[in-house]
């Protein structure tokens, strides 16, 4: 890493679906897809067109919507599309990033000097969990989840055409990253799928850190913790392993006999409750009027899904973003025990950073990481300086 902060550093994040480019000193600005603007406009005229058949024939004369459309529903389109993760392109002034648009997804490269959009893929069911892009441009590897539950590893051209999956395991295998040695070997964390007799999923084994040598066809392990989540590799020139460390949470608890007495005291009212907003579903549908108005009509808008999945792992952003209008302080989304660490080729370790819910490098080696609320720029003499704030940060990019 280099003495001195970089102030020419383009960083790239994704906050809420949405994604965000701050090149320099500059102030922050969006980028939007011109691809799924046209997606939009035209998915919004077709549901404008069809709208009459939700208010005529027999279920409009009675009153009632159509079978599985709730009449509180919100129909705007918009709310479907969403960037999902990104990565540097072939320059600083390119990046590349995948938008998941409810039926289908894509991958699409963006020229930030001349705001141009190029659409590498597009199609059903395409929704890359993480992309990487090769130093020498040839070659993609990006992580697609499956219908067993299970997220392969898969290498495509530059172009993001004509992919095949390296990893067949029954294990789940993301965050993968190109080493910059000219080789092609890639980092990436891995965690083993357990199953019961009937094929469901019932656990997952700890995080652990796996090369991929593609030219010898081989998969070797890095680090592996007892206890701890690894996550996010990345490899420097010297051969030297960055990555997040975290306390690995089981799947399944110990259920206590506190917790089971509290199930038995609350079971009545759980049922009541139960019933209640059966029957307040069943109102809404046939009638449109709802049973519970206690609260006011804002309880009847879809809501966002308070939580924030990472690396199997769910985060209540809704109760640290309460947490915060009380304090008034922005509070990081993950806990001090997410710590981005570096562990030199002798095995000696140091820690970089707490409370880092993703982070990457730059080409020159400065560090950049996010809280989930704070996007920093680290150094090797421990120099830490914020670039920017926001609610729910999710990914952030070095792309310079």
């Amino acid at each position: 890493m280099n003495d001195q902060p970089n102030t020419e550093l383009t960083i790239a994040w994704i906050s809420q679906g949405r994604l965000f480019v701050r090149q320099g000193t500059s102030p922050p600005r969006e980028i939007e897809s011109d691809f799924a603007k046209q997606a939009q406009q035209r998915e919004f005229r077709d549901s404008e067109l069809n709208a009459w058949k939700g208010r005529s024939g027999v279920w409009g004369d009675l009153g009632m919507q159509p079978p599985g459309v709730a009449p509180w529903e919100n129909a705007d389109p918009r709310r479907k599309i969403r960037f999902v993760t990104a990565c540097r392109g072939k320059s600083a002034d390119e990046i590349l990033y995948v938008l998941d648009m409810g039926a289908v997804g894509g991958l699409f490269s963006y020229d930030l000097r001349d705001d141009i959009e190029c659409r590498l893929v597009h199609r059903q069911g395409f929704v890359a969990r993480d992309v990487s892009r090769n130093p020498d441009g040839k070659e993609l590897a990006v992580t697609l989840p499956r219908d067993d539950g299970t997220i392969g590893l898969s290498i495509t051209r530059h172009d993001g055409l004509f992919g095949h999956t390296v990893a067949l395991s029954d294990s789940l295998d993301e965050a993968p990253c190109w080493l910059s040695d000219g080789t092609r070997r890639l980092v990436f964390h891995s965690a083993v799928l357990g199953r019961n007799e009937h094929g469901f999923v019932v656990g997952k084994s700890p995080y652990r850190i796996e090369m991929l040598d593609l030219e010898s066809e081989k998969t070797s392990t890095l680090l592996e913790e007892d206890g701890f989540d690894l996550l996010q590799p990345r490899m420097t020139a010297d051969g030297g392993l960055l990555c997040i460390r975290r306390p690995h949470k089981p799947a399944t608890r110990h259920v206590s006999s506190l917790d089971l007495l509290a199930d038995i005291v609350f079971f009545p009212f759980r049922l009541v409750r139960t019933f209640v907003h059966f029957f307040h579903f069943m109102s809404m549908m046939f009638t449109g009027k709802p049973l519970i108005t206690a609260t006011g009509p804002e309880q009847h808008r879809p809501q966002a899904s308070p939580y924030l999945m990472l690396w199997g792992q769910a985060v209540d952003t809704k109760r640290i973003l309460q947490t915060d209008r009380q304090g008034g302080q922005k509070q990081p989304l993950v806990p001090k025990d997410w710590v981005l660490i570096h562990r030199s080729p002798d095995g000696t370790e140091k820690s970089i950073a707490e409370n880092v819910l993703a982070w990457d490098m730059s080409g020159n080696g400065e560090i950049v990481w996010t809280d989930g609320r704070h996007i920093f720029a680290g150094t090797a003499d421990g120099t830490t300086r914020q670039i920017d704030e926001g609610d729910v940060i999710e990914r952030v990019v070095a792309l310079s």
